[in-house]
């Protein structure tokens, strides 16, 4: 287990720093500030508190909900370590819902880490889970609204809480924070929440790919342990799966998802005052997940489109910070750094700890992948820089195709596809992969639906190849809303917004070219010069594809039997839109925001 580095106080509005040593002079470049970080004199230190407390054996017990429901929780208090006894006085309470019953998933058994340094911990069961009573749901309204309520009783009710609640947990006990957070209204109990391992956006991100469901709910409802009053068959969580399976309401975008979308929690979280402070991995089940929820978070408290990106010089805010880091879901969450720095964060907020770390000005924490070192930013993406490169006869190049050229591919349920695979030559000057990307391809096909998926990979001068990025578009919702989507420089677009709805769906006309925008997952990653980038098409899913689709049985019936014809001539050349920019636009953090593999 990794060993948390001391973090040294400097006065100024940065987190806490990690120094090789006592007289290190580093200069860290946020929203196009330079600032000194050589520590001043009268500078303060905050480090992680040693365990003082031990944890009482967990005290089981049931709290109503307002429409007397009944939720199954635990408690777990700090003891005398040397008595056994519950420590005297009150303390702050943190707070997890899970939907695998009241047993903990992280950080370790019982809230150990934080109890050991005075927490009483309590999780719960979501209702219809569990020991807990109701029928479980997939998120939404009731959860936010039983988690308001655990939040008052434990505030209000819990023996020895002092009366400041947070919320603490990783995956699906991450994201029903936000809608805890969302729900308790002003001057709430709660003060700050950590929601580790999120993503930002439901259908977007998990339950569907490119306008495609995917299986990702069914699979949690497998994990479940259903409560003695849910009803497998007949819970709201089984419409949504039937739903998604056969093609109904849920299979699109609809208001339901827009309800669960937490981008659009966002200016309820603010205006309720809760700080957060997110996390995800660049090779999550969602890469970067939770950027859209820092994003929504900042824009919502500066009043500006929730789902832009923040430009260097935009203003920001240290009640909202997030953490990217080179890890799977929920990867080293458990170990020491990352439980450093959430018990920093609840210290901050439910102690009024003096750590500074609320007063940054690059409340954005990067891993830079291929560096290896760790950013701290602002703005996101860090630069509006773009560059794109056109389809050619397994190239990719700067020009357009000057003659005519297409490539085919198929699509067939029984057999893998063939794959298209276009490449640069070797890249002059290193260059660094900046946020999202578009691949826009104009393609015609012999049936009335569309699969298509993009792959972007680095290619080393030894052949090895990395991957960075994956997209996938289903034809009939190619449909663009330029208001959502993202453009760089030169008006490249980067991240193109599609509505996934049933009012968008347009069917594909067969024989004829139409133009396909692929949105490719965030990275940040940097290439060396000498190193090649390489695109690969295909009309379904690679093996390594972030997250696997599961078409309902109406798109497979028109998808079947298709043959597609990608082009690269004058008329139809076929792109990839790259946010490439300078490495120099990523200036190192002073501070170790996890491990780096």
């Amino acid at each position: 287990m990794k060993k948390p580095k001391a973090r040294a106080r400097v006065g100024r509005p940065h987190r806490a720093s990690v120094l090789s040593s006592a007289s290190a002079v580093l200069l860290l470049v946020a929203a196009g500030q330079t600032t000194s970080t050589a520590l001043p004199a009268g500078a303060t230190t905050w480090q992680p508190p040693a365990a003082s407390y031990a944890p009482s054996e967990p005290v089981h017990t049931t709290v109503v909900m307002d429409d007397g429901v009944k939720i199954a929780v635990e408690v777990v208090y700090p003891t005398d370590p040397t008595t056994g006894e519950r420590a005297s006085g009150t303390f702050p309470v943190l707070v997890t819902q899970s939907p695998y019953g009241t047993a903990r998933s992280d950080p370790a058994d019982n809230g150990t880490y934080f109890v050991q340094r005075g927490y009483i911990y309590v999780a719960s069961a979501v209702r219809g889970t569990g020991e807990s009573g109701g029928q479980v749901d997939w998120f939404g309204d009731r959860q936010g609204k039983d988690g308001a309520n655990l939040v008052d009783w434990a505030a209000r009710t819990l023996s020895g809480s002092n009366g400041k609640v947070g919320l603490e947990g990783c995956s699906y006990l991450g994201v029903n924070q936000w809608f805890t957070a969302a729900a308790v209204g002003k001057n709430s109990a709660l003060k700050a929440i950590a929601p580790f391992c999120t993503d930002s956006d439901f259908y977007n991100d998990l339950t569907a790919n490119g306008g495609i469901p995917t299986n990702f709910v069914a699979g949690i409802a497998q994990a479940e342990p259903r409560g003695p009053e849910d009803d497998p068959a007949t819970d709201p969580q089984s419409v949504t799966i039937a739903q998604q399976a056969t093609g109904g309401s849920r299979s699109y975008n609809d208001a339901y998802w827009q309800s669960l979308n937490v981008q659009k929690l966002m200016p309820g979280i603010v205006n309720n005052g809760i700080p957060a402070l997110t996390e995800a991995g660049w090779k999550d089940l969602y890469p970067g997940g939770n950027l859209g929820a820092y994003l929504a978070a900042q824009n919502a408290y500066f009043h500006r489109p929730l789902t832009a990106p923040i430009a260097a010089g935009e203003p920001v805010t240290g009640r909202y910070q997030a953490i990217v880091g080179p890890w799977t879901h929920g990867e080293h969450v458990d170990e020491a750094v990352l439980q450093a720095i959430r018990l920093e964060w609840f210290d901050t907020w439910l102690k009024n700890a003096p750590t500074g770390m609320a007063a940054t000005k690059a409340p954005l924490h990067l891993f830079e992948n291929g560096a290896n070192t760790w950013v701290d930013s602002a703005a996101w993406p860090l630069s509006s820089d773009a560059r794109t490169y056109y389809l050619g006869s397994g190239s990719l190049t700067s020009a357009k195709p000057a003659g005519q050229g297409g490539d085919p591919l198929s699509w067939s349920a029984a057999t893998a596809a063939n794959t298209l695979t276009y490449t640069t030559a070797p890249l002059a000057d290193a260059a660094l992969l900046d946020g999202p990307a578009d691949v826009t391809l104009y393609a015609k096909s012999t049936t009335t639906e569309a699969e298509l998926t993009a792959t972007l990979n680095i290619v080393a001068p030894d052949g090895t190849v990395t991957k960075q990025a994956d997209g996938i578009l289903l034809g009939s919702q190619r449909a663009v809303d330029t208001q959502e989507s993202w453009y760089g420089a030169n008006n490249a677009l980067l991240k193109p917004s599609h509505p996934y709805t049933q009012a968008s769906q347009h069917p594909v006309t067969p024989g004829q070219t139409t133009r396909y925008d692929i949105s490719l997952l965030s990275n940040l990653t940097r290439i060396p010069a000498g190193y090649r980038i390489q695109l690969t098409v295909n009309s379904q899913p690679p093996a390594d594809f972030h997250f696997p689709v599961a078409p309902t049985p109406q798109q497979r019936s028109n998808l079947a039997g298709g043959i597609y014809t990608i082009e690269r001539s004058p008329q139809a050349a076929s792109f990839v839109n790259l946010p490439l920019t300078a490495p120099s636009s990523a200036m190192p953090s002073r501070d170790d925001w996890g491990p780096s593999s």
